[in-house]
């Protein structure tokens, strides 16, 4: 860092990053100016005395040899003067541009110098060069000062950056602009809220996904390879810090289990059993997943382009290949649900509108309410929706919460309310749990509803649906005073610590070890910022150092082999205290960035340890969240719904996969193997038993 200026414009990369373009172009440059001299030794006699017009092509084989020597000179210069100083000392770097100004009319030369080959071997000098039998490799010389020339162009094209002439701030959102010009996103019916469409409309239709990158990088004049370092020497310091300090205490004894549960093994068959519920609301997504073969019709449907993409042209399709039928089917498919069991499917799917499903759990004689995760445009932008808001004290039986004790995540509330309504309007619990009569307008639900009166009620979900199902809770307990709530892997922003602990009674969380999405809030992407500018401050090499002995000897790096903050350079300093300035500044401009969130309930940390083996421990919302994000290899993967169900699966040494499956008690124990969501756990415990055992405590 910075990036670099040239032309009155950043580009994509800073000086310190042109060490491996440098070498690689003097690699082409060495070889090129062998084979031109050995062009020269070749023909210059033959040339000589062949034609008069044979000076010319020498003075031209000259020329470019000339041309490509100097360039390579440079490009050695360039390399030098790129390795020198740490990462935050680009004041060792500052004469960098202008010996790239000086390698760019270089190439110039050598272009002109091309054109000018390219003249003498179609024009005056083609007959002598044909006497003397050098057209064919006067022809290879010329083709390959092209190729050359391309890939110079090719390599100035990938360090342009459209947006460099614009501030920080803009460049973000023109970038997310332009993705969603190309998904065709400006001309699709995002949303019924008029304040979110006044803000979709004022900033394009990922303005707060935009936003959320603008503010995060706002301030640190950084590039992506500069993340990457950062991001590298996070990882070093967060591997250690894992390993040797892990957050709260293990869960070992049956008197560790929490309340209402007297064994390990009983609560952790709930939790796989609930993630399964969890895993099955992905629909035809999870089918797709499954069955390649078969999804990838499903996958390229209207149906499912609408629900990823959302254009107008494929909405009217979709209504004419009627998605409720085809993401009930594929429920039925993936969970093994009959099709009396299933009670409700809302397909529903915009900014701040969550799909869900309502089944009942004949095993646990429960009605499950199970909310689907992020998995189109829409919930991304949902997700975005990060800054809290408040909640309305009276409707969650808090009255006396005031003020921040009442912050929730602004997305996480819309998809709520749009539940809470849709649920009001069909009365689908209330004619099951509750017994009531159907009334008008009320969702029709199998006979077998009747059955279900006085069962327990159990809402779930993974992911953004996770989030949804605690907030969902707080509105719904009065009515539904028995409910219980399974988060699997909830955002790390959902609720402020008051409303977290009066959730706690009844809501269950898992984090699966380095999870990046449990982590994620306004507070811990600011320490991550701030993290990561340390980190690069304290370096005590080079970049390109730094990304070799990562990427040749990374898991064997000491805290001590990258990093030195007694002795970081004035220079680095200087800029890290002007960013800690610009942060401080930018928070008191927008506190609600800042504002604490937690992820809800009594948290189950799945630690993985050194060995391998998993071991649960119960964390405090409060110090998981004050931690921050954990950067580790596989902190975006291990939030994938099917590799957390696997983990509690085989944690869930006591219970048996008929008891964690959610198929129907009618279901025979051979088609209840087969239900994709129990297949596709299985999967994932097997590739997870490859990389490491499970620890069955």
């Amino acid at each position: 860092m910075p990036a670099l200026r040239l032309f009155g414009r950043q580009w994509l990369l800073s000086a310190d990053d042109l060490p491996l373009p440098m070498a690689g172009l003097m690699l082409v440059h060495t070889l090129w100016c062998v084979l031109i001299l050995l062009v020269y030794e070749r023909a210059h006699r033959t040339l000589e005395k062949g034609c008069s017009e044979g000076d010319d092509v020498l003075a031209w084989l000259f020329g470019t040899f000339g041309c490509y020597f100097i360039s390579l000179c440079t490009e050695a210069i360039i390399l030098h003067m790129a390795l020198r100083g740490r990462i935050l000392e680009p004041g060792k770097r500052k004469y960098v541009p202008y010996v790239i100004y000086v390698h760019v009319l270089i190439i110039c030369a050598d272009v002109a110098f091309t054109v000018y080959g390219t003249v003498l071997y179609a024009g005056s000098s083609a007959a002598c060069l044909s006497r003397s039998r050098t057209r064919a490799t006067v022809l290879t010389v010329i083709i390959g000062n092209y190729l050359v020339i391309a890939f110079n162009f090719i390599g100035f094209s990938l360090m342009f950056s459209m947006f460099g002439h614009l501030p920080s701030e803009q460049k973000w959102y023109k970038i997310f602009d332009m993705i969603a010009a190309m998904m065709c996103l400006n001309r699709r019916e995002l949303s019924n809220n008029a304040d979110v469409d006044r803000k979709l409309a004022e900033h394009g239709a990922l303005g707060h996904i935009a936003n959320c990158f603008a503010e995060v990088f706002q301030g640190a004049d950084v590039v992506p390879s500069d993340i990457a370092a950062g991001m590298g020497l996070l990882a070093i310091q967060h591997r250690h810090l894992i390993e040797n300090s892990p957050l709260g205490k293990p869960l070992v004894e049956n008197s560790d289990a929490l309340s209402p549960y007297t064994t390990l093994h009983t609560m952790y068959d709930d939790f796989a059993h609930y993630s399964r519920w969890a895993l099955a609301a992905y629909g035809w997504a999870l089918f797709a997943w499954a069955n390649p073969s078969k999804g990838l019709g499903i996958a390229c449907s209207p149906t499912a382009c609408i629900e990823c993409c959302g254009c107008r042209s494929c909405t009217k399709q979709a209504k004419q290949h009627h998605s409720d039928n085809l993401d009930r089917a594929a429920l039925k498919q993936c969970a093994g649900i009959e099709s009396e069991d299933l009670f409700y499917v809302s397909v529903a799917n915009g900014i701040g509108e969550a799909p869900y499903f309502i089944a009942r759990d004949v095993r646990r004689k429960a009605v499950v309410l199970s909310i689907r995760g992020t998995l189109s445009i829409a919930d991304c932008i949902t997700d975005s929706m990060y800054k809290p808001v408040m909640l309305n004290g009276e409707a969650v039986n808090q009255p006396q919460m005031k003020g921040q004790e009442l912050h929730v995540h602004a997305g996480v509330l819309g998809a709520t309310n749009f539940i809470l309504a849709d649920l009001e309007v069909n009365k689908v619990l209330e004619q099951t749990i509750l017994g009531e009569a159907p009334s008008d307008g009320c969702a029709p639900v199998p006979s077998t509803a009747s059955e279900c009166k006085d069962w327990k009620l159990v809402i779930t979900g993974h992911s953004l649906g996770a989030g949804v199902a605690a907030v969902l809770s707080l509105h719904l307990r009065k009515k539904f005073p028995n409910l219980k709530v399974w988060c699997i892997e909830p955002p790390g922003g959902v609720l402020s610590a008051e409303l977290c602990e009066v959730c706690k009674p009844w809501t269950y969380s898992t984090v699966h070890h380095c999870d990046l999405f449990c982590r994620l809030s306004g507070p811990s992407l600011l320490k991550l910022r701030s993290d990561l500018m340390e980190s690069l401050t304290n370096s005590k090499l080079n970049k390109f150092s730094l990304m070799m002995r990562m990427t040749f000897n990374g898991t064997k790096l000491q805290i001590s082999d990258v990093l030195d903050a007694a002795g970081a350079a004035t220079e680095s300093t200087a800029l890290r205290e002007n960013f800690i300035d610009f942060a401080e500044r930018q928070v008191a401009q927008s506190p609600m960035m800042a504002a604490k969130l937690y992820p809800p309930g009594q948290l189950v940390h799945l630690h993985r340890r050194e060995d391998g083996m998993y071991e649960p421990r119960l964390v405090e919302a409060k110090e998981f969240m004050d931690r921050g994000m954990m950067v580790q290899a596989g902190f975006f993967t291990e939030h994938f719904p099917d590799k957390v169900a696997a983990v509690l699966s085989d944690l869930a040494a006591s219970g048996t996969d008929a008891t964690q499956s959610i198929t129907s008690m009618r279901t025979s124990s051979q088609n209840s193997s087969r239900s994709i969501v129990d297949t596709l756990v299985r999967q994932s415990s097997r590739r997870i038993y490859q990389e490491g055992s499970i620890d069955n405590v």
